[in-house]
């Protein structure tokens, strides 16, 4: 049980971060044009 809530908080975690990578990446291409 403690390893399933462990593994849902990496994926979490893992998804965060490629969502703001990729929303700061877009806000950056937007801003180059």
């Amino acid at each position: 049980m403690l390893e399933a809530f462990f593994t849902a908080l990496m994926v979490l975690v893992c998804v965060g971060t490629v969502a703001f990578a990729g929303l700061t990446f877009k806000k950056l291409y937007q801003g180059q044009r």
